[in-house]
């Protein structure tokens, strides 16, 4: 891979991950704090609100590709200036979509399902809401390793 083509790629990866986090961000801000409060009259709302469309919409294929794409620059990388950065990145995304496989196949089932009781639905929200931050912190740290390998290989090309 030519240094050209690693730091194009490693920008769209950037890119895509800062995708996922404002995504994430926006779902913490605007969202999660209504399903802590009155969560059953909450999620039956979102239910009522999302029907022909949702957040699923919004992260897929952008996130998916961009962690990808993390993973091949790290595999594929042959430059032992960036190693650190790309394992960095390579390891955060993917604690990072291991958490993302509960939140979404565990919490997400059970809000929106109709097998957690009313009561209960407050406390999968919160495990939600704590799942959101650690996957927003771990994004961040992919986004900032691989904008520190961009940085990196932009000053080499930049001459």
């Amino acid at each position: 891979m030519t240094v050209t083509l690693q730091r194009r790629l490693t920008l769209v990866a950037v890119l895509g991950m800062a995708y996922w986090f404002f995504g994430n961000l926006y779902e913490a801000v605007v969202f999660s704090p209504n399903w802590v409060v009155d969560s059953p009259a909450q999620f039956t709302r979102l239910r009522e609100f999302f029907v022909n469309t949702g957040p699923t919409l919004y992260f897929v294929p952008v996130a998916q590709l961009a962690i990808l794409l993390v993973w091949v620059l790290w595999w594929r990388n042959r430059d032992e200036e960036l190693k650190r950065d790309y394992r960095r990145a390579g390891v955060a995304s993917l604690i990072s979509v291991v958490l993302s496989v509960y939140v979404i196949a565990v919490l997400v089932g059970q809000m929106f399902g109709d097998e957690v009781p009313g009561p209960e639905l407050t406390g999968v929200a919160w495990q939600w809401n704590a799942g959101n931050v650690i996957r927003m912190v771990l994004t961040a740290v992919t986004g900032w390793s691989l904008f520190s390998a961009f940085r990196k290989l932009d000053r080499r090309t930049a001459n």
